[in-house]
């Protein structure tokens, strides 16, 4: 792959190549697949997650379906480019034997609903943005157990279960390592744990890693004080506007909901993180935890508790305390499936994986009032990442009072969100915009820019053309072209926020020739990583070898990355069974989503 031309060439003779076979060519039959071997509980040396046991008779194989690549219908900081890049990936599994189907599964939420079930039925992109600056926020989020793993008090006999959520991936071994990364008070053990972790990954080839992004934004030279975050929501707060009493932000999609509780998605967070704070916050520009709504938390001896002394005076913006009762009430919502205002409509996805599960499955134990401004969480474990989890942007405090007047509408465009930051909920047009106001009352001190609109603009070219025309003054992502055109322009600056996200490519292992290692590692061998890099991100990107980007401690440097090798892929599906390639698969009987 040299160019995009090249790419564009590659993927429509890929289409045309669907077209002949539709019209009378002989489709490929697979053969009958492998089914996996039942998991031990635990082993200490990692094995095969998915060993090959005794072969499915055809009849057994389930529906057939084509070979399809689900692509993200928004930009996002790990994809700058998605449908480009998806184009380039099906050009690559082309040459490589992978005949796919491309396709755009709805918008953002719809996507994001459809990976949450586990009905991306095929390959689909998705990345990860870290939300704190410990390896626990990616990998435990996604490979450790969840609260249904965890039968009874010993963690040697739990069993990780596969999940709609992950593409029903599951490694026990993986998981447990995981759990004893996190419940670890030293630094260096765990990021021993966490470097074998990524190794087993990356042997089992769970997903396919493609790279981590600088991300770069770009902004009218007339911007000054934006505070680009490597976890968590950018500050906007210091931000001013050279003759304005307005900062306009393009993105290339809406925001999904404004209660971060409910929400994994960073375009959520974006504006919810000037309107809500958490009890601790992200030092701005750097990974570090340090006081935001808690003056500070203090743990015991063996960190099993922390007391928290609250800040006092700070009032929510519907103008009622913010107190030790509200901060009860937001995470006794999140951690109880049984309190009036943890709604079955709504999932707790960050609470779960974040804290070890509902109810009696949490970590927290419970959050006990010591007085009006102070609380103490106790914890059935330590847990070395307690701050940096407590500081995540979906574990800011919302007003209660908001919360029982909205009901399960809290979040959504007629209500919006109240909390305690810097910025004040005024309007969300769906598609279009959400504006904030500046909060006077702030207990940090007003911003000094009246009003915040976060403008949705999904083409990339069109969100540049945007900037230049004055009708936005800073943006997130542009194409290579439209970089290299910011830096050479006066009137326009490129920021970049630290690469602390990975983009992958991920697989549904409901597709059953995706449940055989041999073909996984075909498509190992398809992508051309550097390529995509080359084209899409130009020298904001690296090609990704972890989960774990370099900038995290737990990155395993050892790991020497698959190559790129389209002959051995196609060499690997003939010893798969796949002599003629693979353009249709099939879909596991066992493996239901849930309607």
């Amino acid at each position: 792959m040299k160019n995009k031309t090249l790419y564009m060439l590659l993927a429509a003779m890929m289409v045309l190549s669907m077209v002949l076979a539709a019209c009378g060519a002989p489709a490929t039959e697979a053969p009958a697949a492998e089914e996996p071997a039942a998991e031990a509980p635990v082993v200490e040396e990692a094995a095969p997650t998915e060993a090959p046991a005794a072969e499915a008779p055809a009849e057994e194989m389930g529906e057939a379906i084509p070979l399809t690549l689900y692509y993200m219908p928004v930009t996002r900081f790990y994809y700058p480019s998605p449908k480009e890049i998806a184009e380039g990936m099906a050009a690559d599994l082309a040459k490589a034997g992978f005949n796919v189907q491309l396709e755009l599964a709805g918008d953002w939420p719809t996507y994001l609903g459809l990976r949450r079930e586990g009905k991306l039925d095929g390959l689909y992109m998705l990345g990860w943005g870290g939300d704190n600056g410990d390896p626990d926020n990616f990998l435990n989020y996604f490979f450790g157990f969840s609260s249904a793993d965890k039968v009874g008090d010993d963690p040697a006999a739990w069993v990780k279960s596969p999940e709609a959520r992950e593409g029903w991936y599951a490694n026990t071994d993986v998981a447990y390592k995981l759990y004893l990364a996190s419940i670890n008070p030293d630094q260096a053990e765990r990021q021993a744990l966490y470097e074998e972790v990524e190794q087993m990954l990356h042997d089992d080839i769970a997903r396919l890693w493609i790279a981590h992004n600088n991300t770069p934004l770009v902004f009218s030279s007339a911007v000054d004080g934006y505070v680009a975050q490597p976890v968590g929501a950018d500050y906007f707060e210091g931000v001013t506007v050279d003759g304005s009493d307005t900062f306009v932000f393009g993105r290339g999609g809406d925001s999904v909901q404004l209660d971060p509780a409910v929400v994994t998605d960073g375009e959520s967070f974006r504006v919810t993180g000037q309107v809500l704070e958490p009890l601790y916050q992200y030092e701005p520009g750097s990974t570090k935890p340090v006081p935001a709504l808690a003056e500070e938390c203090v743990a015991n001896d063996d960190s099993t508790e922390w007391t928290c002394t609250l800040r006092q005076g700070v009032k929510f913006h519907d103008g009622t305390d913010f107190n030790a009762d509200a901060v009860i009430f937001n995470y006794d919502r999140w951690h109880y499936t049984d309190n009036p205002y943890h709604f079955d409509s709504q999932v707790f996805e960050y609470y779960e994986y974040m804290w070890g599960g509902f109810d009696d499955a949490s970590i927290i134990q419970s959050v006990e009032k010591i007085d009006d401004y102070t609380v103490k969480f106790v914890l059935t474990d330590s847990l070395a990442p307690f701050l940096a989890n407590l500081a995540m942007d979906m574990f800011a405090i919302s007003s209660p009072a908001a919360i029982e007047a909205a009901g399960a509408d809290y979040g959504l465009p007629g209500n919006g969100a109240v909390g305690t930051g810097p910025y004040k909920f005024v309007e969300w047009v769906e598609g279009d915009s959400i504006t904030l106001e500046a909060n006077d009352d702030y207990w940090n001190g007003a911003p000094p820019t009246k009003n915040l609109i976060f403008k949705v603009i999904a083409d990339d070219s069109a969100r540049f053309l945007a900037l230049k025309a004055g009708d936005i003054q800073g943006l997130e992502q542009a194409v290579v072209e439209d970089l290299q055109a910011a830096e050479a322009d006066d009137a326009l600056y490129v920021l970049t926020r630290p690469a602390l996200n990975t983009g992958y490519l991920a697989f549904s292992y409901r597709v059953v020739e995706f449940q055989d290692p041999l073909v996984r590692e075909a498509f190992a061998h398809a992508i051309n990583k550097q390529g995509l890099v080359e084209n899409f991100y130009g020298a904001y990107g690296e090609a990704a070898t972890n989960f774990l980007p370099p900038l995290i401690w737990g990155h395993n440097d050892a790991i020497e990355d698959w190559s790129y090798d389209p002959e051995l892929s196609r060499q690997l599906l003939a010893e798969a069974g796949y002599p003629d390639g693979l353009s249709e698969v099939h879909l596991d009987p066992n493996i239901t989503p849930a309607e």
